[in-house]
């Protein structure tokens, strides 16, 4: 397969620090003088507290911008021991909820609409990512990191899914849980607790069913909404987050067979090729515009799964670099 259009003005031009530099590290150009530049930008942001601004309020601190940008810096290579990282992981263990997990900063106002996120209730996506994090730093031994991974095990649904937030009490409870959540928490429980571990063989089981599910959208061209069922078009949203969760998530799911020798990942990579747009980007559902981070997702997806080859796309990132 081949891009149709070059994905890299659009990064280049629109993209931010962040969306960039996971770009350059992932083709092996976290040294070049363009990321440089973007690591630069992003340590000046650091607080005094070790914190990292959040995006939807830049005057208070946000959880889920300071665990994801300390995971950013250690891709980049800045060591786990340094200032930057060592004082935003300390940030991020004064903050474990009592139950384990980890949830967003209290003082932010979150919109409605980011039912993903909470700042009462513990995040079950957000504390696998202080899991990953915990590893990297050589934490994962670390009662605070067993404490974590006890929590995510227990939030497990009995359908094998896992909801994006630890559930309300007081409100009836989803049968089943959050796709994206559960691809990503299912294959980080068979790093850490084994192949043969029941609440990862119970994920991967469903996440099969979402695989499934997502090449019969493919095969039909189209979507449709659980909330109203009316049919929405593919896009790169719903056609990655089964591989990838972010930017820096690892890429656990394709390396465990998921990619392009498996029939239904192959025809999900062809409609995301499909869908990218004339400025060279892919726009997910809830814009109207092309998204550079999405974009850069998208690209690390096709490369990944060897839907696209990546010495080409790496000839392409160096005019990026600089």
């Amino acid at each position: 397969m081949r891009l149709q259009y070059e994905p890299f003005p659009l990064v280049r031009e629109r993209g931010d620090a962040t969306a960039k530099l996971a770009f350059l590290a992932f083709f092996g150009l976290g040294d070049s003088p363009q990321a440089r530049e973007c690591l630069l930008e992003l340590i000046r942001r650091q607080r005094s507290d070790g914190a990292f601004p959040s995006q939807l309020d830049s005057s208070n601190w946000g959880m889920r911008e300071t665990v994801r940008t300390a995971l950013l810096l250690l891709e980049v290579g800045l060591p786990p021991e340094g200032v930057n990282v060592n004082s935003a992981a300390s940030f991020i263990l004064k903050h474990q909820n009592p139950d384990g997990g980890w949830c967003e900063n209290r003082a932010l106002k979150l919109p409605p609409e980011r039912t993903w996120l909470s700042n009462q209730r513990s995040i079950t996506w957000l504390t696998a990512d202080v899991v990953d994090l915990l590893c990297q730093v050589g934490m994962g031994g670390e009662p605070v990191c067993q404490s974590a991974v006890e929590w995510l095990k227990a939030m497990q649904k009995q359908d094998g899914s896992w909801p994006s937030l630890a559930e309300d009490v007081n409100h009836p409870q989803k049968a089943s849980g959050d796709p994206d959540s559960t691809a990503q928490i299912a294959f980080l429980m068979g790093e850490i607790c084994g192949e043969q571990d029941s609440a990862y063989l119970k994920g991967r089981r469903l996440y099969e069913r979402y695989l499934d599910e997502c090449a019969q959208e493919v095969e039909r061209g189209y979507r449709i909404r659980l909330r109203d069922g009316e049919k929405e078009r593919l896009d790169v949203y719903h056609l990655t987050h089964l591989f990838l969760s972010w930017l820096l998530d690892l890429p656990r799911r394709i390396q465990s067979g998921y990619d392009r020798d498996d029939p239904r990942v192959k025809e999900m990579m062809k409609a995301l090729v499909e869908i990218q747009r004339e400025d060279g980007g892919w726009r997910p559902f809830w814009s109207e515009r092309s998204c550079p981070t999405y974009t850069v997702l998208a690209v690390k997806v096709l490369s990944l799964t060897g839907a696209v080859p990546t010495q080409v796309l790496k000839g392409q990132a160096e005019e990026l670099a600089g």
